[in-house]
């Protein structure tokens, strides 16, 4: 492998670490997911994530970013689908009921994690970063790029599974009903919490 190529897998994968450990949407949503439906119902959830992030991140460097750029007001109907998304998301987490056999809650499924990419704010703001600073010119562009996207997906897997094991670990606390309404609610606010980055 190329020394500059090599140069590049370190912060890269210090880069991939703190940005999916950090809280944001995609991070919340597991937790709750994993407290609610386990580990096991929540690989959906966690697969459609990655196949999300790989589609953004290869469209990005293929030159959507710079659409945004010719086109500003995409990015605003972009951040309002984004915002009116979170917040129904963060209504519907506030309202689930504690987890059991007979519950009609379903996870997201692995093409409904992936979509959510298009509008997750810190998704775009990861994936911008990391295609611009992360590549280098001329021939080693797409081999640089390729290893930023196997490296940052590669990374991000246990970080999400962290905050699935996390959610897991307060599942059975849920059948309480006060503690069941303190959690959702404290998940809900954190999304709401995300809202102001997607107008930063």
């Amino acid at each position: 492998m190329n020394t500059e190529l090599i140069s590049l897998i370190l912060p890269i994968s210090i880069f991939s670490i703190i940005a999916t450990i950090t809280p944001g949407p995609n991070n919340i949503l597991l937790a709750h997911s994993g407290a609610h439906f386990g580990i096991k119902k929540t690989l959906p959830h966690v697969m459609g994530i990655r196949l999300g992030m790989i589609s953004l991140q290869a469209t990005i460097l293929f030159g959507l970013g710079n659409l945004f750029k010719a086109i500003p007001s995409l990015q605003v109907i972009l951040s309002m689908l984004a915002t009116s998304y979170i917040i129904m998301l963060a209504i519907k987490i506030s309202r689930s009921q504690p987890p059991s056999l007979d519950n009609k809650q379903q996870p997201m499924s692995i093409v409904q994690a992936a979509c959510f990419q298009l509008i997750n704010p810190k998704s775009w703001a990861m994936l911008l970063t990391a295609s611009s600073i992360f590549t280098l010119t001329g021939d080693l562009f797409w081999p640089s790029a390729i290893l930023s996207i196997l490296l940052f997906n590669t990374v991000s897997i246990p970080c999400a599974f962290m905050w699935v094991t996390v959610g897991k670990m307060v599942s059975k606390k849920l059948q309480d009903p006060v503690f069941n309404k303190r959690f959702n609610f404290t998940m809900s606010g954190l999304l709401l919490l995300t809202i102001p980055m997607i107008f930063l």
